[in-house]
């Protein structure tokens, strides 16, 4: 575990997002600016700083002013009142644009489209991160922002590629520089078959990381107590990231803490837990924030519902990031003002709970590996169907079994990180390096356990189709063929017996559709489930006809088999048992799913909660203290779809049993819950302790202090 930081950044932070509009100025005054964000129990706020005009008085040459100011000094104001009430004040940049004027001086600092033309937004022109704008302009301002303010950090927003949507950048630097990195022109089109486009995507990825590089190296040049974070996110905006060239893995040497946006509302309710683990596991000896909208994106002066931002921003504090609640507008005439009070409340009670959260580190077992070179290099066109939906459909497995996990980039999955962990799941992990696959393999022969899928370990990281997959001596298999328009097929249950099936009941079969690879099977595998052809009208149909509908024929053709492998277990899907879970949601699947990894774990569970699936669960660990967070998520339309209604309907849930494992010799001296501090009577048989939370709201946490 962490030792008690000294540095302000590195201590449990609460965090106020400001965003001022050109023209908000006049109505800020420091002092009630300073009082409000103290109202929400905050440590920090970020304000506007510069970049694509300057919320100060800049002295840098055709750096635009703010209109808005009329003479003021916004950070000269407001810096010294902020630090005066002991809180901290990051200055925002945004690097993406710049006034049209500044093209004719210096053309070279803009992108340009593969027609040459400047690419316009808000009567602004895009600028291009390999240009001087970004590596000479950008160190200016922060230098000046830093020294002349004494604001306490930088965050950095679209400090990226292809800024609002505006495509790949083909200006002469880029050209150059692609040319002499890589040998090659600039794709004019993106295709994901052709290895020059998937180059030119990965060398995006390192083009931004040296830009982070560069201005973490200003900005503690300039002052070297300072922060600097920027903007990025993981998986749901990957219409925003892949193009932008965002990979915070690479990231990590230059982030004083390690942030992810988490604004975006068409996705999964439980998109802040998949980035909040994520970030825990990148780099545990780092500080993690992450921010989350008072809005609803993309409307941004319309207030989210609490009800969804609870759940949203529990998930959060639950995996041990702060939080930074962003608020756009709140200067206009016009805004909506209802969710402000709430948010209020849950700031502070963040606040009341920080005993809870510092230097708390996961308790999870198990480990969900995330391959952003599988994304891109096998997903391609379609990263959603081939590779992310894949991951969404184990995450809620996972939730849904209350199975406590973790996230973890597979360009950190290193033999020392692999320690903490009894069993990895490698969902559909096409794109795999030797030495991580090596590590995985003597990972499973010392004990671990592996739960694998479909293409895992078919390809090298950069999208090359392997002679020979990584992991099939690992499996226990032979790839032999691929069967593809399995639609209304099913699988056969072998054995209702099996640990696969645990729970399933009274059926002989369950649903499978999409793709599944044949293979050979070493004699000693055991296979739960087979295939079961589809039970169609005609070739291509997509029902059969009602009286026509009986299964014909069956088949010994595995769906899913599990063996031993050295002194671990592993189990691996030849379908797309996970992506079919996802989008149908098909209680069964998510079973078979939940039950492998449990069988692969062979021990006890971290935790086990007698709660409905729409309740999560995550296990933190302190010294002599481990917290047990149980998060509710509302109810409307099911979590496993895509596009999803607003979370409106969050339902009080009674009477939650929580069995915790103890360690051999540990005992628990108090149960308590965080919200009223009441103890919990405790019963404790056979290593577990039991307590029953009489009452979960939106978020709980269960304090069981060890003796």
């Amino acid at each position: 575990m962490m030792s008690s930081p000294s540095r302000w950044w590195e201590r449990p932070n609460r965090v106020l997002l400001v965003n001022l509009r050109e023209g908000d100025e006049p109505k800020i005054q420091a002092q009630q600016l300073v009082q409000d964000v103290k109202s929400f129990g905050a440590t920090a706020f970020c304000l506007n700083g510069g970049g694509i005009v300057a919320f100060y008085q800049t002295r840098i040459p055709d750096h635009r002013v703010s209109s808005g100011l009329g003479g003021r000094d916004l950070l000269a104001e407001v810096v010294p009142a902020a630090h005066e009430a002991g809180l901290h004040v990051l200055a925002r940049i945004d690097p993406s644009c710049a006034p049209k004027a500044l093209a004719g001086k210096h053309p070279e600092w803009f992108t340009r489209d593969r027609f040459g033309h400047f690419c316009e937004v808000s009567e602004h022109y895009v600028t291009c991160p390999n240009a001087a704008y970004y590596h000479e302009r950008m160190p200016e301002v922060v230098h000046e922002i830093l020294t002349r303010y004494d604001a306490d950090g930088i965050w950095n927003n679209q400090g990226k590629f292809a800024a609002w949507d505006t495509g790949p950048c083909y200006c002469d630097t880029c050209r150059k520089l692609f040319q002499e990195d890589c040998g090659h022109a600039i794709p004019s089109e993106e295709t994901w078959s052709n290895p020059v486009w998937r180059r030119y995507n990965q060398w995006r990825y390192e083009r931004i990381a040296l830009w982070v590089k560069r201005m973490h190296g200003s900005i503690h040049e300039a002052k070297p107590n300072a922060i600097f974070i920027a903007a990025v996110q993981l998986m749901e905006s990957l219409d925003t990231i892949r193009p932008g060239g965002w990979d915070i893995d690479y990231w990590v040497p230059y982030q004083d803490v390690l942030t992810f946006e988490c604004q975006r509302r068409n996705t999964a309710p439980w998109w802040p837990g998949i980035q909040a683990k994520y970030l825990a596991s990148l780099a545990p000896e780092k500080p993690r924030w992450m921010t989350a909208s008072y809005f609803y994106p993309w409307w941004r002066l319309y207030a989210c519902p609490e009800t969804e931002n609870r759940p949203w921003i529990a998930q959060q504090f639950a995996n041990g990031v702060s939080t930074w609640l962003h608020i756009n507008g709140g200067y206009s005439d016009l805004f909506d003002r209802r969710s402000l009070a709430p948010m209020r409340e849950l700031m502070q009670r963040q606040a009341r709970w920080e005993p809870y959260f510092e230097g708390a580190v996961s308790g999870a077992r198990v480990a969900l590996v995330f391959s952003r070179h599988t994304q891109d290099n096998y997903g391609g066109g379609e990263p959603h169907g081939r590779y992310l939906d894949f991951i969404r459909g184990w995450y809620c497995a996972l939730m849904e079994a209350h199975i406590p996990f973790d996230v973890i980039s597979d360009k950190v999955l290193t033999a020392e990180r692999m320690q903490r962990y009894k069993t990895l799941v490698l969902s559909n992990l096409a794109c795999v390096s030797d030495a991580v696959a090596a590590s995985i393999e003597a990972f499973t022969a010392a004990g671990g356990g592996v739960v694998a899928s479909f293409d895992a370990g078919t390809r090298t990281l950069d999208g090359t189709q392997r002679a020979s997959p990584a992991f099939e001596s690992l499996f226990g298999v032979r790839r032999t063929g691929r069967r593809e328009g399995l639609k209304s097929s099913y699988a056969k249950i072998e054995d209702a017996a099996d640990p696969l099936l645990l729970g399933i009941g009274d059926t002989d079969l369950i649903p499978n559709e999409g793709s599944l690879i044949e293979i050979e099977i070493d004699a000693e595998r055991i296979v739960p489930l087979t295939l079961i052809p589809p039970v169609i009208a005609h070739s291509g149909a997509t029902i059969s006809i009602p009286e026509y509908s009986a299964i014909k024929a069956t088949t010994d053709i595995p769906v899913v088999v599990r063996g031993q492998q050295g002194n671990g277990r592993v189990v691996y899907f030849c379908n797309q048992t996970e992506s079919l879970f996802y989008r149908y949601g098909f209680l069964d699947l998510g079973r078979v799913l939940a039950n492998a990894v449990q069988w692969t774990l062979d021990e006890s569970p971290v935790v086990e909660i007698d709660a409905p699936n729409f309740v999560d669960v995550t296990v933190m660990l302190q010294r002599r203290r481990k917290l047990v967070h149980l998060v509710n998520f509302p109810l409307d339309k099911p979590v496993n779809t895509g596009w999803r209604h607003i979370g409106r309907n969050l339902v009080p849930v009674s009477n939650v049993a929580v069995k915790l494992a103890l360690a051999e010799g540990e005992r628990v001296r108090e149960a308590r819950l965080a919200t009223s501090e009441q103890v919990l009577p405790v019963q404790a048989a056979r290593g577990r302790a039991q307590v029953v939370v009489p009452h979960l709201s939106d978020h709980e946490i269960v304090i069981f202090e060890l003796a």
